[in-house]
């Protein structure tokens, strides 16, 4: 699909000399007559590339690339400006313009720089994609990111929003729910992909162990130290720096902690000089932060600066149409680890979306691999499923589609064991039965959680 270009200007005149010339290339063209437009446009599609009028009404030019990249940082922009504007343009490259052209511009350097901006965005395209196979292949978990509820696309957007922001974040969430994964994509999707991703769990350390892995130390800093080490905010520097559980942290870091937020100033243990650190901090935690500074146990001032921008991450049994969608690409995952993916059955499948999952994604990730693992290797049948989760009985949560009408039923039961039975009959496929059925995948979900488990 040839790319989607946005063109941003207040004179119809140039729109319709852009919209011409990029026409007759065959790309896909939007139009937009000043800033607040754009960034609808923007919002609702999938946009490639923007051509952005410095000088317009309302939103300018500079406001309008920011809040593009705000969406998307992978959006090229290239600015248009008049001779006078020049050295505007040039800032906005360093607020990151791919190119600026002054007005007016002969189309072929036009044809140009749109050629080379694209050839930008689908490179870097390439290497995220190719960034997020690494990180599969080094068993990195995606599940968090994988959902279609309207809570979940609430808080990805969140995430999205926040990600360039270079601000710290609090994530809040029960365990398993998937606040690491949260806070990877966090950095995944910031201008710090590139640099390095450190994780710690201040749960596991104590005291003097904490300080060393954070700020690092100097030979001979204490028992044990034969030699210097680097700090954990060091090498992150110009990365990011999750510290999971942060709850956990002892009150003797805390304090430390808070200076780096403040200054970006800290000490080796043993050392006397200052040394900097530029690290973004995200911070992570299943505890109540509030009760801990209320009990003394967390600095009410340390918690200000990490929560300066708060995502809570919702449990599973909050968003059950998620379900499905997890358990399709855990068995995908759980298939390209053992060589062979079974079907699941309708019945089972409905068992899943229906249960309570207490230790939440991380709990169906289990269930999914032991069912996988132990099972067969042809059919995931609900009997399997009650077996895992100990649940009493196993019996059948669907039934077959009638071969005649013995008696009468409500639309809506006819319609939801219609679907469970071309499920079935499609294998468990999803996308193949929404298809048959001439509905959306959304659709096919639905129906399955009406299905009520038999306990």
């Amino acid at each position: 699909m040839k790319a989607h270009i946005l063109i941003v200007d207040d004179e119809v005149l140039y729109r319709q000399l852009l919209t011409s010339r990029l026409g007759r290339a065959g790309y896909r063209l939007s139009e937009a007559a000043d800033g607040e437009a754009a960034l609808e446009c923007a919002q609702n599609g999938d946009v490639d590339l923007a051509l952005v009028d410095i000088k317009m009404p309302g939103i300018d030019g500079i406001e309008v690339l920011k809040r593009l990249k705000a969406l998307d940082p992978l959006i090229e922009v290239v600015i248009l400006t008049g001779h006078g504007n020049v050295d505007t343009a040039i800032s906005a490259m360093k607020l990151g313009a791919f190119d600026y052209l002054s007005k007016p511009y002969k189309l072929t350097e036009l044809d140009i720089i749109v050629e080379r901006a694209l050839e930008k965005r689908a490179l870097a395209q390439r290497c995220a994609a190719l960034s997020a196979e690494v990180a599969h292949l080094r068993g990195a978990d995606d599940t968090a990111v994988i959902g279609q509820s309207a809570l979940w696309r609430r808080t990805l957007e969140l995430v999205r929003k926040a990600a360039p922001l270079d601000l710290p974040v609090l994530i809040t969430g029960e365990s398993g729910a998937g606040k690491e994964v949260i806070a990877s994509a966090l950095h995944r999707w910031s201008a710090r992909a590139a640099e390095s991703y450190v994780p710690l769990n201040c749960g596991l350390l104590d005291g003097e162990l904490v300080e060393s892995e954070l700020f690092g130390h100097k030979r001979g800093a204490f028992s044990g130290a034969s030699a210097d080490k680097e700090g954990l905010f060091q090498i992150a520097s110009a990365g990011t720096l999750f510290l999971d559980e942060i709850g956990e942290l002892p009150a003797a870091c805390q304090a430390k902690l808070l200076r780096v937020l403040d200054s970006g100033e800290f000490r080796q243990l043993g050392a006397t000089a200052l040394r900097r650190t530029n690290a973004r901090v995200i911070a992570a935690t299943h505890r109540d932060m509030d009760a801990l500074v209320a009990h003394g146990k967390f600095r009410h001032d340390l918690l200000y600066r990490l929560n300066v921008v708060h995502i809570h991450v919702p449990p599973l049994r909050e968003r059950p149409e998620d379900i499905p969608l997890l358990v399709d690409y855990l068995m995908r995952r759980s298939a390209r680890a053992s060589g062979a993916r079974p079907h699941i059955a309708p019945a089972a499948l409905a068992r899943l979306a229906g249960y309570g999952w207490p230790g939440n994604v991380r709990e169906l990730r289990n269930v999914i691999e032991r069912l996988v693992a132990f099972g067969d290797g042809t059919t995931i049948e609900d009997a399997d499923v009650c077996a895992i989760l100990r649940l009493p009985g196993g019996t059948p949560v669907t039934t077959p589609a009638p071969q005649a009408f013995s008696g009468i039923v409500s639309l809506d039961d006819f319609e939801r064991d219609y679907v469970v039975w071309v499920l079935d009959k499609l294998g468990g496929n999803v996308s193949a039965a929404a298809q048959a059925l001439g509905v959306s995948r959304s659709t096919v979900y639905r129906f399955l959680r009406t299905v009520a488990p038999a306990d």
